[in-house]
């Protein structure tokens, strides 16, 4: 009789245990972040040689929903700017440059090894992996003292492409709803004058060893985001 009266209450005390164990661990996450950027291009030769020379620094904004501990999607904005010079390249002579700026709406997802977020609290970091895609607008802001040849084609206008994005980084617990987040992006653009110019399609017909090649950028980003949830 005892062992019948006291049942009720271990299946009550049993259910609040699985109840609490299955928690969604979903929340909503919005962020902010500094960031450089360094072009890679035709320019450069695809060189990072004189990557503290043609750093340059931008701001973007994020927010993401984490369907768990380890998953989540999101929407961002970035603004900065890209940078090169043949004089940091050796080629003084020709006088190149790329100075364009670049605005990057995208989507993304963040895949985290370690669970990490809403209840999981004795993790207080988790490296990720980033993948995203994005549309861009870039103005190039062209050096008119630049003695550009026939077969250089120039386009000074505004341009719009399509553009991907692969990276790594590393969120670190702040406090029980603010972390911080670091991390490196390639950048790969759908196009190959982000510069400003590229060599007309009659130069490339005639030499075939030469082409246009797509450009792309390295990213860094460093900042810090706030989760919105009842713990």
């Amino acid at each position: 009789m005892m062992k019948n009266k006291y049942l009720p209450i271990a299946v009550f005390v049993f259910c609040c245990t699985i109840v609490k164990a299955q928690r969604p661990t979903s929340f909503l996450e919005l962020g902010g972040y500094a960031m450089s950027q360094n072009y890679i291009g035709d320019v450069n030769g695809n060189s990072l040689s004189a990557f503290t020379q043609e750093s340059r620094f931008g701001a973007g904004t994020q927010i993401k929903y984490n369907f768990s501990s380890l998953w989540s999607v999101g929407a961002d904005v970035n603004f900065g700017d890209l940078y090169s010079h043949d004089n940091l390249h050796g080629n003084e002579s020709r006088d190149y440059r790329v100075d364009t700026e670049i605005l990057q709406i995208g989507v993304f997802t963040n895949l985290h090894f370690i669970p990490f977020g809403k209840y999981n609290l004795r993790h207080k970091h988790t490296p990720f992996i980033h993948l995203g895609m994005n549309a861009l607008t870039y103005q190039p802001n062209l050096n008119t003292n630049a003695q550009y040849p026939d077969e250089i084609e120039l386009y000074p206008g505004t341009g719009r492409t399509w553009g991907y994005s692969l990276g790594f980084g590393w969120r670190i617990r702040r406090s029980l709803k603010s972390f911080y987040n670091v991390g490196v992006f390639y950048n790969g653009f759908g196009v190959s004058n982000i510069e400003g110019f590229n060599y007309t399609d009659e130069f490339i017909t005639a030499n075939p060893a030469i082409r246009n090649t797509m450009d792309g950028s390295i990213t860094l980003k460093l900042g810090m985001s706030l989760g919105f949830f009842d713990q």
